[in-house]
């Protein structure tokens, strides 16, 4: 590399390979079930109001413009934009109408009619090779039989002398050091690393390695993050009102530890789907369970969804969603409304795996009509929970009988004075304006003197009212009037405390948020308000009983403890007894189902779960050797996350519209040593790095390029930019100022409101930025980080412009260069520029300048820093060092 030639062509060194979604398979997980059941009510096979039948393509053809929302009739009258607004009823959410306008604009396509509910999918498929058993292959014969590292190479070798091929050419020994170190910890080598592996000419050295890395803690966060993609993990629901999830950095730590601890993968995936129901060893492990279900607890919910069946099965469908494309590959809730158009999955296999999810306690409280509803959390210690419920539970209902008391002892003394409003206004009139003594008139007007004198008091501050203009012939028709208005507000203020009482203990009792007390309003009732209240003439302090009652009440919430640690978890609730819902219409039941799982994998005989959820006994069938799935999809993931590229390149979708294969024999030895290795993926990448297929170098002869161009026969390996994480992470790792800290949370609140976290003033890894779905960090939006509301296929590979605008410009990416100069420039080992600049080629790229470079950059730092101190620029030296290293850290060299 020439580091003057090395200007950031991020943007220009391959077309964007952003991942579009399926735009059939959005068609019928989500407009179809819409138009099910917002529209073919009243425009569907049975009814067509205005002939309009929006069952079918040709139905609704005419009313579309593809491509162009806007000239669209259905989509104005969605839109309410024009005289005809439809649906009748009300405008649909905000997100339906996006719906509505990404799929036209995508070009309307509508799908051809799914089969017949009555022609099983399940049973007239034919056979597929995903559904085949586990074949148990042997490694084949090959020619170069001294490129055989580990069995692995034979099955890649094979394929290549097939096609007449030659692998790759062996990786450099500090290049292969870098990208095994950035593969299983997301870091640069450090120099002590690179200087012990140049050191060591064993032939285990780059075993060791491997050994050293997979020990590291940095292992677990940096494989953690790719399963955390599969996973869909963020910090907030999304959807409507995008609420934050506070406990999910829980489950982020517990993925982490779950890889750094080798849990055996069988084991991680039956906590994350039914940790609750395991037995637990110990408090500890059932907290660690517990949390494991965070899985399927965290994922996008739309907590203002009114219809609450509605709210409930989305998210069965979200998470039968995410367990069928994470464990199985397959896109099972396309069977919601029928049969699945492609793949041998029935209506029938969607609602027995619903049946399961359905029988999953998914929120805590629904809420009030017109509010959100609650998520569903779980404590990890769950004695120490009922101590603090109890507690809560007594420190409110003492607040209940306060309010209960002082409503008692307002009614009583405020009722005689109440009466009295309009005399004791005409008293104070005469005491101001006649002179009258204060006994005598409260004599005359039959009130107690001390309660006439603060009426009195009123009065002086009562200037240019009514009482200030009043005359002896008008003060009683504006006492009276007084009075009137007084007893109205009064009236009004009697039944927003009465209401809020009755509000305040069902909502204590349903475990809800609390109502806030009312507030008098000065500006709509300004006489009573002035009155009542801050010691008024109608303000009643309260009584001996109300005042003991609050200081118990003050000490029992001062008494409170702090909540005990709470996690996002799923658990049992009541078993449902599930039906297929004609056409995904909630409300339209079909033929009764039992909990089951797909009938093409498991078979049409299944053992019956007869009580619980069923969630446990998905995971153990997941899990089992009778599945040929499970192990095949997770060993390809792995694949992909070592090479870039996984053998089947579609990892989330095995049916019949995925791709088959690279290496079908592969796949299937590398499920077969998966499983037999007690499901250990530890032992995965022991096998898979210590292959000579991992060691090649990125440099492919002319004839491997011409047959091979896109490499699905592995005849070099795959070269790939580092992920966001590896790059922000590195540039905080090579300045020095990464903070290792591991764990916890960084949201924090003050004054009851959550803080925003600021990605550039923070030094821990990025595994650890906040991520809400509603509103993902613009730096890992810009290079491809996702949308963590779906499992994550496989990372999207673009380069735009904004990356590499990013790179050069953001102010991050600037202190990162200084502070990689400042660590030159002060290191004592480093006694010359010639030096430094060696080092800084070590520590960025991971090997060392040859003297063409050293010289070329000595030149620029010389000359930059000569005409950095002509204008006469602060700390030039220190300048002219930081844009060199910048230079290093934008090279493609750096981030490829």
């Amino acid at each position: 590399m020439r580091w003057l030639a090395s200007l950031p062509l991020l943007a220009l060194a391959l077309p964007p390979l952003a991942a579009q979604p399926d735009p059939a398979e959005l068609f019928e997980k989500k407009l179809r079930p819409l138009l099910a059941a917002k529209c073919q009510g009243c425009h569907g096979p049975a009814v067509q109001m205005a002939g309009l039948n929006l069952a079918t393509g040709a139905g609704l053809a005419p009313h579309i413009t593809a491509g162009d929302p806007a000239a669209s009739p259905l989509y104005r009258a969605l839109l309410y934009a024009d005289k005809v607004k439809m649906p009748p009823a009300g405008k649909l959410p905000d997100s339906d109408l996006a719906l509505f306008k990404s799929w036209i604009e995508q070009g309307a396509a509508w799908p051809a009619a799914p089969p017949q509910p009555t022609a099983s999918a399940a049973t007239n498929a034919e056979p597929h090779w995903a559904f085949a058993p586990l074949a148990n292959p042997e490694p084949p014969p090959v020619k170069q039989q001294s490129w055989v590292h580990t069995p692995i190479d034979r099955f890649v070798l094979a394929a290549l002398e097939a096609k007449g091929l030659a692998p790759a050419a062996p990786a450099a020994k500090l290049a292969l050091l870098r990208r095994v170190t950035f593969d299983l910890t997301g870091l640069p080598p450090t120099l002590p690393e690179l200087e012990a592996f140049l050191a060591d000419p064993s032939p285990h050295a780059y075993d060791k390695v491997i050994d050293r890395l997979l020990a590291s803690p940095r292992y677990g966060e940096r494989w953690g993050r790719h399963w955390l993609d599969v996973a869909r993990l963020a910090d907030s629901t999304g959807m409507d009102e995008d609420n934050l999830y506070p406990h999910a950095w829980r489950y982020r730590d517990y993925v982490v530890a779950a890889f750094n601890q080798d849990t055996p993968f069988d084991r991680f995936i039956h906590e994350q789907l039914a940790g609750d129901l395991l037995p637990a060893a110990s408090p500890a492990a059932r907290a660690r369970q517990l949390t494991a279900t965070g899985f399927l607890a965290l994922g996008p919910r739309a907590l203002a969804q009114q219809d609450r069946l509605q709210a409930v099965y989305d998210i069965v469908d979200e998470q039968i969603d995410t367990v069928s494309k994470v464990f199985l590959g397959l896109t099972v809730s396309c069977a919601r409304c029928h049969d699945h158009k492609f793949d041998p999955i029935s209506t029938k296999d969607y609602y027995s795996l619903a049946s399961i999810f359905a029988s999953t306690r998914q929120f805590r409280n629904y809420g009030r009509p017109g509010s959100i509803s609650f998520m569903h959390y779980e404590p990890l210690d769950a004695a120490a929970h009922a101590r603090y419920e109890l507690h809560r539970r007594q420190m409110y209902s003492k607040l209940l009988e306060m309010e209960d008391a002082l409503s008692e002892d307002l009614g009583r003394e405020t009722a005689p004075l109440r009466q009295k409003v309009a005399a004791a206004v005409e008293a104070a009139w005469r005491v101001l304006h006649e002179n009258a003594s204060l006994d005598d008139a409260a004599a005359r007007h039959g009130l107690d003197s001390k309660h006439l004198a603060k009426w009195v008091a009123w009065g002086k501050t009562a200037k240019s009212t009514p009482f200030a203009n009043a005359t002896a012939a008008t003060i009683a028709e504006v006492a009276a009037a007084y009075a009137k208005q007084y007893n109205a507000s009064a009236t009004k203020w009697d039944k927003s405390l009465d209401d809020w009482r009755t509000r305040l203990a069902k909502e204590i009792a349903q475990d809800r948020t609390l109502p806030e007390r009312p507030k008098p309003n000065a500006e709509e009732h300004p006489f009573f308000v002035q009155t009542t209240f801050n010691g008024g003439p109608m303000d009643v302090p309260e009584s001996p009983r109300v005042r003991l009652l609050r200081q118990e009440w003050e000490q029992w919430k001062k008494a409170l403890p702090e909540e005990p640690a709470m996690v996002s978890a799923v658990v049992d609730g009541p078993s449902v007894d599930q039906r297929v819902f004609v056409r995904g219409n909630l409300y339209n039941p079909g033929e009764p189902v039992a909990k089951a799982f797909p009938a093409v994998l498991a078979g049409a005989h299944q053992p019956a779960i007869k009580q619980g959820s069923g969630r446990l006994e998905l995971a153990q069938w997941l899990t089992s050797h009778d599945n040929p799935l499970t192990a095949r999809v997770l060993v390809n993931r792995v694949w992909l996350w070592h090479f870039g590229e996984a053998l089947v390149r579609t990892p989330a979708n095995w049916g019949r519209k995925g791709e088959p294969p690279t290496n079908p024999a592969l796949l299937d030895y590398l499920a077969r040593q998966f499983t037999a290795n007690g499901w250990s993926l530890k032992a995965l990448h022991r096998l898979i790095l210590r292959s000579n297929a991992y060691r090649m170098s990125t440099l492919a002869s002319p004839a491997a390029r011409g047959a091979d161009p896109g490499n699905r026969l592995l005849s070099r390996f795959p070269r790939t930019r580092l992920s966001i994480e590896q790059i922000r992470d590195s540039f905080l790792a090579l300045d020095g100022s990464l903070d290792p800290a591991m764990g916890g949370s960084l949201l924090t609140t003050v004054g009851g409101k959550r803080q925003k976290v600021d990605a550039d003033e923070v030094t821990r890894r990025t595994l650890y930025l906040p991520v809400r779905r509603g509103s993902i960090p613009p730096l890992l939006a810009t290079f491809d980080f996702g949308d963590a509301t779906t499992p994550g296929e496989a990372r999207a590979r673009t380069n735009v412009a904004p990356q590499a605008l990013f790179i050069r410009n953001s102010k991050f990416v600037m202190d990162r260069s200084l502070g990689l100069a400042n660590r030159l420039l002060t290191d004592v080992a480093l006694p010359t520029d010639s030096k430094r600049v060696e080092r800084a080629y070590l520590l960025t790229l991971t090997r060392p300048p040859d003297s063409t470079e050293v010289d070329e950059a000595l030149s620029y730092i010389a000359e930059l820093e000569k005409r950095l101190a002509q204008s006469a620029t602060p700390e030039p030296r220190r300048t002219a060092w930081q844009s060199f290293c910048h230079t290093l850290l934008s090279s493609n060299e750096f981030l490829y």
